[in-house]
């Protein structure tokens, strides 16, 4: 639904959001209303003029809204279609004004302008990732010196292609090392696969393809006889976003084998069928329900996506078995981030543990509130029973 389709069908809305430690109420008519809970952790910067941000990759891609000096209309919606077509990782948003009248009339306006964005890419607000930044603008001395800066907001941000293959032989190829070039998790994948009743539970939406298909390649190298339960998740096959209920969302396809060819049927089953949608992914629920199916298992190896947040987070507590995440794309098209707080929260409460390219993070389970732990160079702690960055 594009941004005139819902303001046709909703008479009025109310905004209610928490940006750093403030709140705004926003309505046209109290007898028609919406009300919207947006958390962002917002950074403040003053410039003398607006200059975009350095782009660490040739990959990064940029997206400049325009809004006129004092107003929240975005003048170039069009441009925006790409982030809502999925496979857009969000690396940052500036929101970028001139505070020239009232610092109060202003805080209303910025957002008011975070609102027009929410009503345009509304999955810009569901990474974790995104590093937002208002950034008010100082070379001016006039009202009309201010009217002829840039007033807007910029996203910068990854897209991944996704991957749709015609069948199960064209999707993996002859799965070979030379075939895939990239074996960077086989290292962990030899280390923490014991092929020891275990469920390794597979993230198969588009953005995920460069790792999966080295498990694939991986497992066929091994040629082990051995069985392994296998949960693998699209986050809801094609169910159109606004459908979707975390723990039931659906798109998970399970198996017991140790065929490299009922492997990649299923697999090929689970892509061709959905490729995620939105950023939140379906994580949780692809394990509960392998546990439900083969309760003998004895512990998960999860292979998730660092860029997408657990739909299903809230449903945790319902893994009675240790999980082992492995976490890929912490470094994607030469763009690194941090890791997502998200996985180290599963692997603490499930009494597993977080393996990243770099490192194996231990003894989660033993931290306690306020401890904290440096990964990559990052600090975490422990605030609210949850991992925070520092």
């Amino acid at each position: 639904m594009d941004t005139s389709t819902f303001r046709a069908a909703v008479a009025a809305i109310a905004f209610i959001f928490c940006i750093s430690s403030f709140q705004l109420t926003y309505a046209q008519d109290a007898s028609m209303r919406v009300d919207m809970n947006i958390n962002l952790k917002v950074d403040t910067t003053k410039v003398r003029l607006y200059e975009m941000r350095k782009d660490e990759s040739d990959k990064v891609k940029t997206v400049t809204l325009r809004m006129n000096y004092g107003s929240a209309q975005i003048l170039n919606p069009e441009d925006a279609a790409e982030l809502n077509e999925g496979g857009c990782n969000i690396l940052s948003v500036d929101v970028v004004y001139t505070d020239f009248k009232n610092e109060d009339v202003q805080d209303i306006l910025n957002k008011k302008r975070v609102a027009e964005l929410y009503f345009l890419c509304p999955d810009v607000f569901n990474q974790k990732m995104v590093d937002w930044n208002f950034v008010e603008q100082l070379g001016y001395a006039t009202e009309d010196g201010a009217k002829k800066l840039f007033h807007g907001i910029v996203i910068k941000y990854l897209k991944v292609p996704f991957y749709k293959p015609e069948s199960p032989e064209s999707m993996f190829g002859d799965l070979s090392v030379e075939s895939i070039g990239d074996t960077s998790l086989f290292p962990i994948l030899e280390k923490h696969i014991k092929f020891d009743e275990e469920l390794i539970c597979v993230d198969l939406t588009g953005s995920m393809s460069p790792y999966y298909i080295q498990v694939f390649t991986w497992l066929h190298l091994k040629h082990n006889k051995q069985m392994l339960n296998f949960s693998f998740f699209n986050d809801g096959d094609m169910t159109p976003d606004y459908l979707k209920r975390a723990g039931r969302v659906g798109g998970v396809y399970l198996c017991k084998t140790n065929s490299i060819d009922t492997i990649t049927n299923y697999a090929f089953k689970c892509i061709s069928n959905g490729f995620g949608g939105d950023t939140p992914e379906n994580n949780v629920e692809s394990v509960i329900k392998g546990l439900e199916k083969y309760p003998k298992t004895k512990q998960v190896v999860m292979l998730a996506d660092n860029w997408a947040d657990m739909r299903d987070y809230s449903f945790m507590s319902k893994i009675d078995k240790p999980v082992k995440v492995i976490v890929c794309g912490m470094d994607l098209f030469g763009v690194k981030k941090p890791i997502n707080t998200q996985y180290l929260d599963l692997a603490r409460r499930t009494k597993g543990s977080v393996h990243t390219m770099e490192d194996d993070i231990l003894d989660l389970a033993l931290k306690r509130e306020g401890d904290e732990i440096t990964i990559d160079g990052v600090p975490y702690v422990i605030r609210g029973g949850r991992f925070m960055m520092k």
